[in-house]
């Protein structure tokens, strides 16, 4: 608990709050794009046109993601107030078009007011994009530990406004999901002045040893990303009550941002999120076995649980994208973009897969068990394969056991750096260091950069209360 005192002593106030934007952009794609909070406040709309105005806001999110990508360099040219402003103006562009169809669906038919809606929907799915990079740009600038609490902290908060906003009149609804977009893109604007800037580089070798990190994480939230938006289809989220459907994934939310706020809080090693990943998941799969008995019992209990392994996954992919961008000093927009755009993808196939065939499936059915079962199988490959590392098996101690030199030198560096509370990358560091490898090698050996290596051995060196190399070797060989 030391160094979240530590942390929470070196923010003023006024940071705080303004970190804080990203709890209430939390909040806004909840009400608009996750629990049709947002549509159900217009009245009845019809199911397959608020199906519309969610496949326009992934599809239009997919091209944001792979354009900024693929500009990533100039991107990072523009300023924060410039990108501020451009999502602010898009955001309202959306929120424009959603009034005037909540103003005359009623008046008109559903083939008049659908494509506007769909229109709308790809207008805040572009705005939803462009905040969320804005967001990612902040968070590469935090070390793994503080973006993961920083992650985990603002969906405990948003969790708190989104429950507040249940009991917001209807006609609120729209007006308020406008204010919260367009606070939380200048609060980001504010976020991002407040942190120093960080000088972005582009290499090859190093994207290619990011991708090589990163693939299997990716894959894994792909996996579940697809299993989300199929079973939010199959599952007939249609025949829930919003407020039974809005409850239910409260309270399983609340209890999943719980488990993934202990480990931060109680572990003082440094966080290995790969580990929580693995521990959550199979939790999240339990739902799926529930979904050929009680269909939409329990108050769309499994639609929460569909839910649930989405957001765990994107929660630490969230954290795996950052730590992996602050490390290597790639632009966060390249490494985000490609990542979410992936994810949006998967969503956006599943959606049309479960709402194709939503209705030749029923409850108790074959084919349901079937696909609920898979699932199972899908989300457990997910926690026990993709995830699973071999840097991560820990070797029992046993005396009888001995040990090579190099076994030996690893684990004294293990204990020095658990000691001295190293992050994993400056673990590594210090272990090739302690081998005799110079900052060139260490670089082409990481795929990182030079001025990287330079920056986490100063760290280092800070941690150990030392100055040169013969200092590190000497520690290393006392212990």
């Amino acid at each position: 608990m030391g160094y979240v005192v530590d942390i929470a002593r070196s923010l003023r106030l006024r940071d705080v709050v303004f970190f804080g934007g990203y709890a209430l952009y939390l909040v806004f794609s909840f009400m608009a794009f996750h629990s049709a909070t947002v549509l159900s406040s217009a009245g009845s709309l019809g199911y397959d046109v608020g199906v519309l105005f969610s496949m326009g806001a992934m599809a239009a999110r997919i091209v944001v993601y792979l354009a900024c990508a693929l500009l990533a360099r100039r991107f990072l040219r523009l300023s924060s107030a410039v990108s501020s402003l451009v999502t602010i103006g898009v955001g309202i562009v959306g929120f424009i078009v959603a009034a005037m169809v909540f103003q005359f669906s009623s008046a008109v038919s559903v083939d008049m007011f659908a494509p506007w809606l769909l229109l709308g929907g790809v207008f805040l799915g572009a705005g939803d994009a462009l905040i969320t990079l804005m967001w990612a740009r902040f968070s590469s600038t935090l070390t793994l530990r503080a973006v993961y609490l920083f992650v985990v902290l603002c969906n405990a908060v948003s969790l708190v406004f989104y429950f507040a906003v249940t009991f917001v009149p209807a006609p609120v609804v729209l007006p308020l999901a406008t204010i919260l977009f367009v606070v939380s893109a200048a609060f980001a604007k504010k976020s991002l002045d407040a942190r120093p800037p960080v000088e972005a580089e582009y290499s090859r070798p190093v994207f290619g040893g990011a991708i090589r990190g990163l693939w299997h994480p990716v894959l894994g939230t792909v996996i579940l990303c697809f299993m989300s938006g199929l079973m939010l289809q199959i599952s007939g989220q249609n025949e829930i009550p919003l407020e039974s459907f809005q409850q239910t994934s409260l309270f399983t939310s609340a209890i999943a941002v719980l488990c993934l706020l202990l480990p931060a809080l109680l572990i003082k090693k440094p966080l290995n999120v790969g580990r929580i990943y693995a521990f959550a998941l199979p939790l999240s799969a339990a739902g799926f076995l529930l979904l050929p008995l009680i269909w939409n019992a329990a108050g769309g209990i499994v639609n929460a649980f569909a839910q649930l392994g989405a957001m765990v996954a994107g929660i630490i992919l969230w954290c795996m994208l950052a730590d992996s961008a602050h490390d290597t000093k790639l632009p966060s927009t390249l490494l985000f973009g490609l990542a979410l755009a992936c994810t949006n993808i998967a969503q956006l196939a599943g959606t049309i897969v479960g709402f194709v065939n939503a209705e030749t499936l029923k409850q108790g059915d074959l084919v349901l068990t079937t696909v609920a079962l898979v699932s199972v199988y899908l989300l457990l490959m997910a926690a026990l394969v993709l995830f699973k590392d071999k840097k991560l098996a820990s070797r029992e101690e046993d005396p009888a056991v001995q040990l090579t030199p190099e076994e030996a030198l690893a684990s004294r560096c293990d204990e020095i750096a658990a000691a001295h509370q190293f992050t994993p990358r400056e673990t590594e560091i210090f272990k090739l260091l302690a081998q005799g490898y110079t900052m060139p090698v260490i670089s082409e050996k990481l795929f990182v950069s030079e001025n990287t290596v330079k920056s986490h051995v100063k760290s280092i060196y800070q941690k150990l209360g030392i100055h040169v190399r013969a200092e590190l070797i000497d520690l290393v060989n006392q212990s």
